[in-house]
Formats: C-alpha cells, sequence, structure tokens
C-alpha cells in the first residue's frame, strides 16, 4: 500500500509538473502565438493621435500641442488613410495662420506627420513588429503579474540602443544607456500590452551634453487574424544644454466594428 501510495504521488506530481512546464515557458508561447497572427483581413478603423510638449527654460517655456483624426482602412489594394474636409479645411487655416505669426496654435498641423502610413500600418498589424524587436532583445526573467484585476505572465528583456535608436551618427555621441522591455501575455500566449522605457545621456562636442528618458507602452487586441496595437502611449523628459523638454502623448486606434468611443481609451 505504501509503495502505491508513492507512486500515485510521484505520478500526480509529475503530471502537475508537466501542467507547469507547459505555461511557463512565456517567451516561446509568444512568439508561437505571433507566428499565427497574418493580418490579411480587411479592417477600417478611426485614429486620434494627439500630444502636448513643453520646451525651453522654465522662465520663457513653451507649450506646443498637437491632435488629428484620420480615417484608415487596409485591405487588398492597401493601406489607405482619409482625412475629412473638416480635417482638410483646419490645415490650411492653420497654415495661413503659421504663415503671418510663428507662434500661433495650430494643433492640427503640428499632428499630421504623426499619422504616417509606416505607423499605421504597424498599429494595424502588430505582430510583425513585436516579433522584430524580440529578436533584438535579451531575455532576462518571466513573473507574474496583476494585470487589470486578473494574473497574467510578464516577460522582461533588455534592448541595445541600436533597437531604440536608428540613426547610428547619433550612437557616437551616447555615453550611457540602459532599457527595459516589458511584455504581458495571458495564458495562451497572447500579448496584452508592452512597454519600452530607455535612459540616456551623451555629449557632442564640447559644448552640447543631453539626458533623455523615455517610456512608450502599447496596448493590443485580437481582431480576426489580427494582432492590432489599438492604443500607443509615450512619455519624454530631455534635459540639454539649451533647456528642458518633456512632452506626452497617444494614439488610439478604434477599428469601425466596434461601438467604442475614443474617450473611453484616454
Amino acid at each position: 500500500m505504501e509503495l502505491r501510495f508513492s507512486s500515485i504521488v510521484m505520478i500526480t506530481s509529475f503530471f502537475s509538473l508537466s501542467s507547469f512546464n507547459a505555461y511557463a515557458d512565456g517567451l516561446t508561447d509568444l512568439k508561437s502565438t505571433l507566428l499565427k497572427f497574418t493580418g490579411d483581413t480587411p479592417i477600417s478603423a478611426i485614429v486620434e493621435s494627439a500630444y502636448t510638449e513643453k520646451r525651453g527654460k522654465k522662465k520663457k517655456q513653451k507649450t506646443k500641442k498637437g491632435l488629428i483624426q484620420v480615417n484608415l482602412s487596409e485591405d487588398n489594394q492597401g493601406l489607405k488613410l482619409i482625412y475629412s474636409n473638416e480635417t482638410i479645411s483646419k490645415l490650411e487655416q492653420e497654415a495661413e495662420q503659421k504663415e503671418h505669426d510663428d507662434e500661433a496654435n495650430t494643433p492640427t498641423l503640428n499632428a499630421v506627420n504623426g499619422v504616417g502610413v509606416a505607423e499605421m500600418s504597424t498599429m494595424l498589424s502588430a505582430a510583425p513588429n513585436l516579433l522584430r524587436t524580440l529578436k533584438k532583445a535579451t531575455f532576462v526573467s518571466e513573473e507574474v503579474v496583476t494585470h487589470n484585476e486578473e494574473n497574467v505572465r510578464q516577460l522582461n528583456f533588455t534592448l541595445p540602443l541600436e533597437a531604440i535608436i536608428d540613426n547610428k551618427e547619433v550612437h557616437e555621441y551616447v555615453d550611457e544607456f540602459k532599457s527595459e522591455f516589458n511584455v504581458l501575455i495571458n495564458q495562451s500566449g497572447t500579448p496584452i500590452q508592452s512597454s519600452i522605457t530607455f535612459d540616456g545621456s551623451g555629449s557632442a562636442y564640447i559644448f552640447f551634453t543631453m539626458d533623455l528618458t523615455q517610456t512608450n507602452t502599447f496596448t493590443y487586441k485580437e481582431i480576426n487574424n489580427r494582432l492590432v496595437n489599438i492604443k500607443k502611449t509615450f512619455k519624454s523628459k530631455r534635459s540639454s544644454t539649451w533647456g528642458d523638454t518633456e512632452s506626452e502623448g497617444y494614439k488610439v486606434l478604434i477599428p469601425h466594428t466596434e461601438n467604442s468611443v475614443l474617450a473611453a481609451l484616454h
């Protein structure tokens, strides 16, 4: 009887351990899941892009704001960005104001370049971009954390400078750099959210120095066979020889299949 009981305990422990291991390797689960998102089904949405930037010395600090809404769609004919007549009219009015007053408030004009084809394509089909980032990342650890009152898995990585700043000329002037890259995934390995935080400092020539801290956060949603980046936020602080800059902003993508309200995601 003792032998039989011990065998049962060993078998039970084995299956419990096997069940745990099946979900313990989050990185494998994540990569496997991302490959399933082919992102070839038609999709249309509204994107709202906004930011606020404060620049300059404290006594002479200037605030710049941007805000724009654009319709976009992607199908087998490609990606289309559609600006409403109202938006086009605002762009023309603000361009005219800027011509006469360089300090004019031009939020639509300020934000228009932030809604480009490349970035919108990445938001509509987020899986390939996330896979590319993972290839550059160094895995550190996996842990269980609470997100929206649920236990999820968090994968922790570091990223090299080259993965965040593309300009090779800038790399020469960076003296110190560190980063954290975190990905939250559910039990099946589907990403829920990711974030990149980095700090860097450097100098160019003798007279110019800069310190930079920035966090980018990405929220994901599965829509058909797509992994869609439905919200992207950033917060940045820069301090340089010529003054300080603080900026923050977001891009919110609302698929037309949903009856969501933009304000609900702000």
